[in-house]
This record gives structure tokens, C-alpha cells and sequence, in this order.
């Protein structure tokens, strides 16, 4: 649902203004549109809203006509409407669906941005990077003006407000990635992001229910492998141990850690499983099948059991479990 109120009020804005989109904006969010892959131009795009009230404003206005258009769904009126705004280029041609469904992937992509930008601080340097070009200068709140931005039209966002703005930030995500559910329910990548976006907002339930529909609905292998792997990390936390090992258990099951090696990880989320249900048998037969046959992520393995103390201390317990680990690794218990 929309905001009747606001929705005039942006709609009134937007089709009274007399500028058009800054050319930059124009093109990072026609390749948003067009699915196209590579996160700058999420963060470029997210640099831009967060700067020009203009951009921000335009991109609030389709927002809003696509929910408006998913409530009332009166048949060829979405891409009419659009055409009265400036920027309209952007869908000529299309038809609603369309309009519907690459507006459902800009609004995933940039809710994604929004959502690393408030808790990934690597991602979030990058942002602060990304220069901004207006097509008229404004100096706004949120910006510091390079020395040389008069003469290029180029702004940047400081380090500081984006943190500043983080809780911002992830409610911001929030919204976009729940409203591109809207335009497109089975949106996997999407639903999958709002169950991280719960996690982080410590609404574990609403997370779980997130991830259930994705392992439940969806046809993409990759993404119910995703959904498990979170489901088995929801249980764990919760002392689930059983039900955590058998949604790690489904993955493999599933054949993609032989066709995708960045899945073999949950063999060690496996035997941590089998540890913590007292039964370290499978646990070191597990971690010897990770050491014949994934190198890498042993190496990884053995890091993350160094920083467990309650896994060492199950592992020094076993006189024959400590036995097999230092056949494994002689010096694992030395270090």
C-alpha cells in the first residue's frame, strides 16, 4: 500500500519540475533497470539519491506510480502515468509488466546497497568514493563539496555522514527490498535480503520466515541452498542443533558443494553440528573429508575451531577425537 497524501504530493512535485534527470543518475539506474551486474552502479545511484533532491525526488514519483499501479491495477495505466514525468525515456516502449519487473530489480539492487552501505564498512568507503555528478550543483546536508566541484559539476559524500546515517540506511534498504516484494512476490534475491535485513534488526522470527518461503518456493537451487545455510544458522543460535544439521545436510544433499566449491564451507558448519550434539565420530570423519578434498577450506576450518573455546575443549576431551584431529593437523592443539 501507498500513502495517499504523499503519493500526490510527489507526483505533483515531480511532473511540475523543469529539469531532467542528471545524465548520470539517468544511466546508473537504466542499467539498474535493465538487471545489468556490478555494484557501482548501485553505489553510484545510492551516492546521488542521498545528494540530489531532484534524482531523489524523480525516482520516489515511479516508486510510488508502479505500488500505486500494483493496488489499483488498472490495465496500460502505469506506463501513461509515467510518460507525464521527466526522465520518462527510461521505459519507453515497455509495457506494465515490464515496467513492473525492472523496476523490481533496481529497487532489490539499491536496497542491497542501502543495506551494506549501514553494515559492511568496506562497502561503505567505497560509497564515499563514488563522485557525484549533478546536473545542477546543490550543496546539500549530506555532502562535502570537492574544492574543484563549481568547475565539474562532481561531489562527494563524507565517510562520517554516511555512518552517521547507517540506522538510516538499513531502514532505507528495508523499505526498498520489501517494496520490490511487492512488485514481484517470488523474488528469491530479494526475499533473502529481507530475511538478512531482519537478522540485523534482531527480528529472528521474521527472518526465519523469510528464509522458510525462499527454501520452500523457490525452484533456483543457489537459492535454497542460501535459504538453508541461514535456516541452519537461526537453529544453531537457538540450540536447534538437529534441525541445524539437517538443513546443512539438504545442501550437500543437493549436489552443490561438488558443482559450487564456495558451498563446501557448510561441511564445517556440518561437523560443528555434530559436535555440539556430543557425537565426534562424524565430526572429525567430517573435517578429514575436508582436508582431503578441500584445502582451502580447511585452512579456514582450522582458524574458526582455534577461536571456539567450547569446540577445543570437546576436542581435547576425546583422547581418540584428539588422536585424528592431530593426524590431520600435528600442531592443531600446539598453537
Amino acid at each position: 500500500m501507498y500513502d495517499r497524501t504523499e503519493f500526490l504530493d510527489t507526483i505533483r512535485n515531480a511532473r511540475s519540475s523543469s529539469r531532467l534527470l542528471c545524465a548520470g543518475f539517468q544511466r546508473d539506474l537504466s542499467a539498474l533497470l535493465d538487471g545489468e551486474l556490478g555494484e557501482q552502479h548501485s553505489r553510484r545511484s545510492l551516492a546521488h539519491l542521498e545528494t540530489c533532491g531532484h534524482c531523489a525526488e524523480f525516482f520516489q514519483a515511479i516508486r510510488l506510480q508502479a505500488l500505486a499501479h500494483r493496488d489499483l491495477a488498472v490495465p496500460g495505466s502505469l506506463a501513461k502515468r509515467i510518460r507525464r514525468l521527466r526522465g520518462q525515456d527510461l521505459f519507453e516502449g515497455l509495457t506494465d509488466s515490464e515496467i513492473v519487473r525492472r523496476l523490481a530489480n533496481a529497487l532489490y539492487e539499491l536496497g542491497k546497497a542501502y543495506v551494506l552501505t549501514a553494515n559492511d564498512n568496506s562497502y561503505l568507503l567505497r560509497v564515499a568514493e563514488e563522485p557525484v555528478q549533478l546536473g545542477e550543483l546543490e550543496a546539500l546536508e549530506a555532502v562535502e563539496l570537492a574544492e574543484a566541484a563549481e568547475e565539474t559539476g562532481a561531489c562527494f559524500i563524507s565517510k562520517e555522514i554516511l555512518e552517521e546515517k547507517s540506522d538510516d540506511f538499513l531502514l532505507q534498504g528495508r523499505k526498498l527490498l520489501s517494496e520490490a516484494l511487492t512488485l514481484k512476490p517470488k523474488f528469491a534475491e530479494a526475499r533473502l535480503y529481507s530475511g538478512f535485513v531482519h537478522q540485523l534488526l534482531d527480528n529472528m522470527d521474521a527472518s526465519a520466515q523469510e528464509y522458510r518461503e525462499v527454501f520452500l518456493r523457490t525452484d533456483r537451487p543457489t537459492n535454497r541452498a542460501h535459504a538453508a545455510i541461514q535456516l541452519g544458522q537461526l537453529y544453531d543460535h537457538q540450540g536447534e542443533n538437529r534441525l541445524a544439521l539437517r538443513m546443512y545436510r539438504w545442501v550437500v544433499a543437493s549436489g552443490l558443494v561438488e558443482r559450487k566449491p564456495e558451498f563446501a564451507f557448510v561441511l564445517y558448519n556440518i561437523a560443528v553440528e555434530h559436535l555440539s550434539l556430543g557425537d565426534v565420530s562424524s565430526a572429525t570423519a567430517m573435517l578429514k573429508r575436508i582436508r582431503q578434498s578441500y584445502p582451502e577450506v580447511w585452512k579456514q576450518s582450522i582458524e574458526w575451531l582455534r577461536q571456539s573455546p567450547e569446540l577445543l575443549a570437546v576436542l581435547r576431551s576425546d583422547s581418540e577425537c584428539r588422536s585424528r584431529i592431530e593426524a590431520l593437523e600435528p600442531e592443531f592443539f600446539a598453537a
